[in-house]
């Protein structure tokens, strides 16, 4: 047997060695995997900011500039924020798509009939306000709280001054004298699209019934001038042009298109009984999904109280709903020719009826 000497520093064994750096490598690979995982260090996300420091959204169906000096009032009053977002078009005909307007917290509306579509499509959150019962009138209120009526506007006759004279018009003591033959060829109206004329169909089904009013609305559109124009505004360029002779219009739209042009030979044909003037009404009511329903209603109250409902119903020439609230200068004059108005949604349980005669007359 020949003995083998071992001296420092000398690897007698590599094979050896390097099996033994394997096992000692597999060691700590084991030792590691069976250690547990260290738990995830958590990493604090922003906290949202809070809802009270959130301003207002507030969808409006006319142009955002007609209202946003209302709202500058109120922020400057309160410190309260406020972003108005303008759907289509003043007094738009489209409805309010409240399922695509989820972060509204206040629809501003321009007519009943817009008023009414979002709330028969439970778009409103029913607001109980003292405030609001006290400073607007039960006819411009819904009877379930969801909203509130803040302006008005009248359906006036307006007519030309140069081709007619105010005593021919003695015998238009309601809205269905004007489907009289004397009118033949002179009369023009807006589409019955518009707002206002939707409620005033809907209040001629109440006053008569519904064959009377088809008649009525029939007679109309027999003594046509021509076709129906677009919108109120069109209608009063025609008045003007001398391509009709007389027509119904809002009184909001009459007071824009006389600040435009105080030359124009427009004049207003007053029922003897203001009670067969029709009123349309724009207002408001607190989102269904608002994020901030306790603030939104707290501005909802404010808007009717007396310098704030002025403000806003003078930026869209309407009358005030508070009755304590100072009409605008320019139509002041016209508040004789309307009386207490008519329970609002009276005429909008009427507007699907309405809708119905207005396609059977073929009045579009």
């Amino acid at each position: 047997m020949v003995a083998t000497t071992w001296r420092p520093g000398v690897n007698v064994n590599r094979q050896a060695t390097k099996s033994l750096f394997c096992f000692l490598s597999l060691l700590l690979i084991l030792v590691a995997c069976s250690k547990e995982a260290p738990a995830p260090v958590a990493i604090a996300e922003p906290a949202p900011a809070p809802v009270q420091n959130l301003p207002l959204v507030v969808y409006a169906s006319m142009p955002g500039a007609r209202v946003q000096s209302v709202f500058d009032a109120y922020t400057a009053e309160t410190g309260n924020r406020v972003e108005v977002r303008s759907t289509e078009g003043e007094n738009s005909r489209r409805p309010v798509d409240v399922e695509s307007l989820p972060d509204a917290d206040l629809y501003l509306l321009g007519s009943l009939a817009s008023l009414w579509s979002v709330a028969e499509r439970d778009g409103f959150r029913p607001t109980f306000s003292t405030l609001i019962d006290d400073n607007i009138p039960v006819e411009l209120r819904d009877p379930e709280s969801r909203w509130t009526g803040l302006a008005t506007s009248a359906r006036l006759v307006v007519y030309n001054t140069e081709l007619l004279d105010a005593d021919r018009l003695r015998d238009i003591n309601n809205y269905a004298a004007l489907g009289a033959e004397q009118w033949r060829g002179k009369l023009c109206l807006s589409s019955s699209a518009v707002p206002g004329n939707l409620s005033l169909v809907a209040f001629l089904i109440r006053k008569y019934d519904l064959r009377d009013a088809e008649i009525a609305v029939r007679r109309w559109r027999g003594n046509f001038a021509t076709d129906v124009f677009a919108d109120d505004a069109d209608l009063l360029d025609a008045i003007e042009a001398g391509r009709c002779q007389i027509g119904i219009a809002g009184s909001n739209s009459l007071a824009a298109h006389v600040a435009a042009n105080a030359a124009a030979p427009l004049g207003i044909h007053s029922f003897a009984d203001a009670a067969e003037t029709v009123v349309d009404v724009s207002g408001a009511g607190v989102s269904r999904h608002a994020n901030n329903p306790e603030r939104a209603a707290e501005l909802l109250s404010w808007l009717t109280s007396n310098a704030p409902n002025a403000l806003y119903a003078a930026m869209g020439n309407e009358f005030p709903a508070n009755a304590g609230s100072r009409t605008a200068p320019g139509i002041e004059t016209w508040r004789g020719s309307v009386a207490a108005p008519l329970q609002q949604s009276v005429l909008a349980f009427l507007h699907d009826e309405a809708v119905l005669l207005v396609e059977r007359a073929r009045y579009y």
